[in-house]
């Protein structure tokens, strides 16, 4: 009797433990989004652009119109749904603030999960919260609300089951973990499909390792079981949409317009941007490689290692033949951590090489960080401000309230000041999407023709290849700092 009650005050106190943990994630998820997640903190008050767009895109789905079908975007209906149901049904920062903070919670916990497999509690909890540093220096340079925050717990906990599943040799993978790997990949493919690379690299490596083994049985039920996960996140997003009569909108735009925009912003830049970028986001990545290399080198967990190699390599490559945009680098937060774990574990060994790490990282979150808010103080805060009384100013003069209005070459953000639904399709960076897709162009240029609009703001900072169709339909109604308010003539 006495050991059945020393096994049940055993268990409740490990429950304790763990929502005392997992309480502490949450604390410092949301310490962590209100300095950073600069787009959705009501302490340092920045729109964004991306979260702007994504923001608008829940709105206008609250407001009855159809994703694809009534207006344009290309990232997958998975960040639709995150929209809607973060913003657009109530409006506020603090609905998508609180979602942010659940995922990232889940996304702590798994990195203390991971640790814990070779750490004891106490370094796998201060482990897990180094993440929260990692993830600044690729967040301070967006302002939060990306795509790739909410495909992170999944990478995550798809990390835990790969390094659980190689730490301890076993000769088989659990199905039941392949069915996350597809949920994974689905949900990825429905945001942006390069978000599952990391998980595809893992489920590479277990594949082959499983075919080292031959375990012709366990892989067969890996690949139903993956299936099956694709099916559970797949299935009732085309139904949703055959339903709504946008199911080749939406898989012409989450697909073959991304490819489109993939290739065309696919180059080589110049090598002084590459080294100033590496010096600003990609030095983790490539300490991680001499890490990576170093473990393969002394032959600590290879098959794990080689995985990381292979996902940081990848990571490192796409990052600089693309547009260097820094919140990409967000997927391949679970690649740094896992790494860290691992030579922390093997300390003795890497001992060198672990204080490199983390005076790298300290170096490099000072000066990241140093560079972002003095950017958000001199620049985007103040115009921030301004931009929002800009945007009242410009619905002011607008005489029909019914607003039947676009805005072109303008942060999306007008449209949540303004609560207004844009007439056209094609809502924002109307001109760029154009040039990457030719029937994008047609469409677009047939909707100005339409004059559909009665009235169309633009951007007073720029000229745009559009204004050659509008000039000569429409007139200033009146022009203030940031835009010009147009009236159909």
């Amino acid at each position: 009797m006495a050991e059945v009650l020393r096994e049940v005050n055993l268990a409740k106190k490990n429950d304790y433990n763990k929502i005392l943990i997992a309480s502490l994630f949450f604390i410092s998820a949301v310490i962590f989004l209100l300095v950073f997640s600069w787009s959705t903190s009501p302490i340092i008050q920045f729109g964004g652009y991306d979260s702007s767009i994504f923001k608008s895109i829940g709105l206008f789905t609250t407001k009855g119109l159809t994703p694809y079908k009534d207006f344009f975007d290309h990232k997958g209906p998975v960040i639709v749904f995150v929209e809607w149901l973060g913003y657009g049904l109530t409006k506020s920062d603090y609905t998508l603030l609180l979602l942010q903070t659940i995922f990232l919670t889940f996304a702590l916990y798994g990195v203390f999960k991971i640790a814990k497999l070779f750490l004891s509690t106490k370094k796998s909890v201060l482990l897990a919260l180094v993440t929260l540093p990692v993830c600044s220096l690729i967040m301070s340079g967006q302002g939060g609300n990306i795509v790739e925050e909410w495909i992170l717990p999944f990478l995550v906990w798809c990390s835990y089951f790969a390094v659980k599943f190689f730490v301890y040799k076993e000769k088989e993978f659990n199905y039941k973990y392949s069915i996350l790997y597809g949920v994974t990949l689905a949900i990825a493919a429905f945001s942006r499909l390069t978000n599952a690379i990391p998980v595809l690299i893992f489920g590479l490596i277990i594949i082959i390792y499983l075919i080292k083994q031959k375990a012709w049985k366990n892989i067969l039920k890996n690949v139903v079981a993956f299936v099956v996960g694709v099916l559970i996140i797949t299935i009732p997003i085309i139904i949703w949409f055959v339903v709504n009569g946008a199911l080749r909108e939406m898989l012409y735009s989450t697909f073959v317009f991304n490819y489109k925009y993939m290739k065309a912003r696919s180059f080589v830049p110049d090598i002084m941007r590459i080294l100033r970028h590496a010096a600003r986001y990609l030095l983790p990545l490539i300490f991680a490689i001499v890490l990576q290399i170093a473990m393969i080198v002394k032959k600590k967990d290879v098959w794990l290692n080689v995985a990381l190699l292979i996902q940081s390599v990848v990571a490192i490559t796409m990052q600089v033949t693309s547009a260097l945009f820094p919140h990409y680098l967000y997927i391949w937060v679970p690649t740094i951590m896992v790494t860290l774990v691992l030579a922390v574990k093997d300390y003795g060994v890497m001992k060198w090489f672990v204080r490199g790490y983390a005076t790298l990282l300290v170096i490099v979150f000072i000066g990241t960080n140093f560079i972002a808010f003095k950017r958000y103080h001199d620049f985007l805060g103040n115009n921030y401000k301004n931009y929002v009384k800009m945007c009242k100013d410009i619905e002011q003069h607008i005489p029909d309230k019914s607003k039947n209005m676009v805005s072109i070459g303008s942060n999306p953000y007008i449209y949540l000041v303004t609560d207004t639904v844009p007439c056209y399709k094609y809502f924002h960076t109307q001109d760029l999407h154009a040039t990457y897709d030719p029937e994008t162009k047609k469409e677009w240029e047939e909707l100005l023709k339409s004059k559909k609009a009665n009235y169309i703001v633009v951007n007073n900072m720029g000229e745009y290849p559009c204004y050659k169709i509008i000039r000569k339909d429409y007139k200033l109604l009146y022009r203030n700092q940031y835009f010009a308010l147009l009236e159909k003539r």
